[in-house]
């Protein structure tokens, strides 16, 4: 299974990003290999689109610290569930996901998007 996390940093001792789309990088890993892949979000207009080319690649699992509502809507799909793990690292998360130690989410953590500059995406 190919698992998606925000992360601090580009490696599995990172901690988990604070809020989602604001990690520095996205770890795509790979749960049948233990291989993973870092890649830094460059995201500048905070539109979330390189979240549908994980989607695309397979991703079925997304692990946050939080999420706003505009990507908890592109990563809860019929295909991929969001999970919630805070202040732990990236293999902290990667183990207890295995486990099934962690909480699938079924609404944002946040209320309301930070950065979009659009008024429809705060919730009232």
């Amino acid at each position: 299974m190919l698992l998606l996390i925000g992360a601090d940093c580009n490696n599995l001792e990172s901690s988990i990003a604070k809020r989602f789309g604001h990690a520095h990088y996205f770890i795509m890993f790979n749960t049948e290999t233990n291989i993973f892949e870092a890649f830094e979000n460059i995201d500048e207009g905070h539109n979330h689109y390189s979240l549908h080319d994980f989607l695309d690649k397979g991703v079925e699992a997304v692990i946050v610290g939080n999420v706003g509502p505009h990507a908890f809507e592109i990563l809860n799909t019929p295909k991929s569930k969001v999970y919630l793990a805070r202040k732990m690292s990236v293999q902290e998360a990667i183990d207890k996901f295995v486990k099934g130690e962690i909480k699938q989410l079924t609404e944002p953590t946040a209320k309301k998007s930070i950065g979009h500059g659009h008024s429809d995406d705060q919730k009232h």
